[in-house]
């Protein structure tokens, strides 16, 4: 186990140092195009990988991304004596979201939450003003006091708004439940360019929110990955369409205009954050609906479906009339007596058990509820006396010959059944149905009691003794 820990580390690093360099190589070249040349994609992608997979995050990674760094600037920009200071820059921005956001993480499978994204902002902010004054001050090769503090602008909202549209997507990515395309999410989407249009109509400094309104409907509409990446691609196209003077009306030539640009840029990413934050926040809603409706309708002891489980279960299907119903409706022989004797642990240990026997074994046949107490009730659909017999049987028995473990010691307990087979008459719901079957059941349960216990009590046995194949446990 070991070796194979040590191996998958090593494994890690060399996917590392091949990772950045292959996006050092895409973003040295994206700098060729202007257009492209305020994109630097490698530094919001490792810290993403980072903080999603806390695994990779050692200092030998921090080496060997800085390496790749290094060996990318000397063999395509010819870089040597510089390389080292610049790309400090880089590995800054790095460590500061790592380190920033690494407590947020345990798992790379964990849902991200509102806080987080808060926290993402003021983290993004710090790394990108630290990475960004030391870099801006390295590479200005000296010059005036005003061409520093362009250069350092350049460098902070670089790194800002790259950070800030990359990140939500190295966070998201995989994090959605499965999802099924509607008119809603659709119509969402195709909105898309129709803002862009009206933005690059409107023209001047407020048009690059006029997407905002159509982002937020995405990620109400959307898993949060989808969203990310709707959004990280409006983000793109708008500061590219800010620098070929598309929206906004400015030239990027003198000074003043370039600090336009860099507001503009700040802005972008500051925007793309909101719908981000509102589909992080509709996601954790829903998950907390689920995880209120599964208590809700979950037996906490033996994870099965409580009574209001049940029924609402069997809600959801069909029921038309003339369906053949059948009902097995059993409880733990002497449970009082194991609670008195053996505490009400001991109890709840049997009861545990004997649920994980029941959706080990029955759930493919049956829907099953801790109907309540020690009370247990399994329903299946288009199943005959007889065979509801048989299986009825085949419980009793497997429970008795079950040993079931408690803290010092086994126990070994019985079960008392009583059956029902019905029909669904005309406009009957499911929750009369089972009421009708249940009071049947409990009947003969009550007989399969009287006549000895650990008996099964069918439904074509009215007033006989009870029916066992008693076999000897």
């Amino acid at each position: 186990m070991a070796f194979l820990k040590k191996f998958r580390c090593i494994a890690d690093t060399i996917a590392l140092f091949f990772i950045t360099f292959f996006l050092c190589y895409v973003s040295s070249h994206l700098r060729l195009p202007l257009v492209l040349s305020m994109f630097w994609i490698v530094n919001a992608v490792v810290a993403g990988i980072f903080v999603r997979y806390p695994s990779t995050h050692r200092p030998i990674n921090y080496l060997a991304c800085a390496l790749a760094m290094f060996l990318n600037d000397y063999l395509f920009s010819g870089w040597l004596s510089s390389v080292i200071l610049i790309n400090l820059a880089n590995i800054i921005f790095i460590a500061v979201v790592a380190l920033g956001l690494r407590s947020l993480w345990r798992s790379h499978t964990d849902q991200l939450t509102p806080k987080q994204v808060l926290i993402l902002f003021p983290v993004c902010l710090t790394a990108s003003l630290l990475a960004g004054i030391w870099g801006g001050i390295v590479s200005a090769g000296g010059g005036s006091l005003t061409d520093n503090l362009l250069n350092i602008a350049l460098w902070v909202s670089e790194q800002f708004s790259t950070g800030l549209m990359i990140l939500p997507l190295i966070l998201s990515f995989k994090r959605s439940q499965k999802f099924i395309w509607q008119r809603t999410s659709v119509l969402a989407v195709l909105s898309v360019p129709i803002l862009f249009l009206g933005a690059a109509l409107i023209s001047g400094p407020g048009s690059i929110a006029f997407p905002l309104p159509v982002l937020i409907w995405c990620a109400l509409v959307l898993p949060v990955f989808v969203s990310a990446l709707v959004t990280f691609l409006v983000g793109i196209l708008e500061i590219m369409m800010v620098y070929e003077n598309l929206i906004g009306e400015h030239l990027v030539d003198s000074p003043p205009e370039i600090m336009t640009l860099v507001s503009i840029r700040l802005g972008v990413a500051a925007m793309v954050l909101t719908p981000f934050m509102v589909s992080v926040t509709i996601d954790a809603v829903k998950t907390l609906n689920r995880r209120l409706e599964i208590r809700a309708n979950t037996d906490f002891l033996t994870q099965l479906l409580s009574r209001a489980g049940l029924f609402e279960k069997l809600g959801e299907i069909p029921l038309s009339a003339g369906q053949t119903v059948g009902l097995i409706l059993f409880d733990i022989d002497y449970f009082k007596a194991i609670n008195d004797n053996f505490g009400h642990q001991a109890g709840d240990s049997v009861l545990s058990e004997l649920g994980y026997i029941l959706r080990r074994d029955y759930k493919e046949q049956f829907y099953i509820s801790r109907f309540g107490g020690e009370e247990f009730a399994l329903i299946a659909r288009d199943i005959s006396a007889e065979q509801l017999y048989q299986q009825a049987e085949a419980l009793r028995l497997r429970v008795a010959r079950h040993d079931f473990s408690l803290t010092d010691r086994s126990l070994s307990i019985t079960i008392s059944l009583g059956l029902e087979v019905g029909s669904a008459n005309n406009n009957e719901e499911w929750t009369q149905l089972i009421t009708r079957l249940v009071s049947k059941a409990d009947s003969r349960l009550y007989l399969s009691k009287a006549e000895g216990r650990n008996l099964t009590t069918p439904n074509w046995s009215e007033g006989s003794p009870a029916f066992s194949d008693r076999t000897p446990t």
